[in-house]
């Protein structure tokens, strides 16, 4: 059942923001009466001083947009969530070696529209799960030791990694066989298979975002990911209730 909210708590607007970044979900960014649109993402939230960062347009007459001050709208998807904000503005342009960053002041109010009632469990931030990742038909190790990657998110089919590398790392090669050991909290190791089915590399961090599927796993298997799925959802309810309206 679709859940349609107006948020206009700013502890709550902040937390949402918060989990775009740490997600490092793509933002769509939109010039109001405007062709010009872009995706970025964003990299810092500072609810003490009232504003959120966003990271360079690669877009040059979005840039340009974006440093004369002129209203953008922001919009993103979280855990099966439409994330919606309107009437955005730029207040300051910071350069940085890896290039600009927009400050952006926290919105009154952001549009949030749930579309499922049970969605992908984010796992940053509720729990920290090491993942060692081999690629299956070179038998090449990814990273493993203290070049883990980390589960980003998971669910019942699948999950989504972070796995630090370079732009030409094997990880960014799509339908991709690979052996995934989770390490997950309290328990023995998690190994299944997973198949890469989407990707995308942030120069930024210096990280992969790989969206897999599982493939094949034993009843066994299955049963400890669906158990862990429903402990992080419960974490993320909890968590999502104390900034609730």
């Amino acid at each position: 059942m679709e859940k349609d909210f107006l948020i206009s708590n700013p502890a709550r607007i902040a937390w949402i923001l918060q989990s775009l970044r740490d997600d490092h979900q793509l933002v769509d960014v939109g010039f109001c009466g405007r062709e010009a649109g872009v995706r970025s993402i964003i990299v810092d939230v500072d609810s003490a001083e009232g504003h959120f960062t966003i990271d360079e347009f690669p877009n040059e007459a979005c840039h340009r947009l974006a440093t004369r001050g002129e209203l953008f709208d922001l919009r993103a998807t979280l855990n099966g969530v439409d994330v919606t904000v309107t009437s955005l503005k730029v207040d300051d342009v910071r350069r940085e070696e890896d290039g600009a960053l927009y400050s952006v002041s926290l919105p009154k109010q952001l549009h949030y529209v749930q579309r499922r009632e049970s969605f992908r469990a984010r796992v940053t931030g509720l729990a920290e799960v090491p993942v060692d990742v081999r690629h299956i038909d070179s038998d090449t190790v990814i990273t493993s030791g203290e070049a883990r990657a980390q589960l980003a998110d998971v669910s019942a089919e699948g999950c989504r990694l972070a796995i630090p590398g370079k732009e030409d790392a094997l990880c960014g090669v799509e339908h991709a066989l690979f052996e995934v050991t989770l390490h997950v909290p309290e328990c023995e190791p998690l190994k299944v298979t997973v198949e890469s089915r989407h990707s995308r590399h942030l120069s930024r961090s210096r990280l992969w975002y790989v969206g897999c599927r599982f493939v094949s796993p034993s009843a066994a298997v299955q049963q400890r990911i669906d158990r862990f799925v429903t402990d992080m959802q419960r974490i993320e309810r909890q968590r999502e209730a104390i900034f609730a309206n």
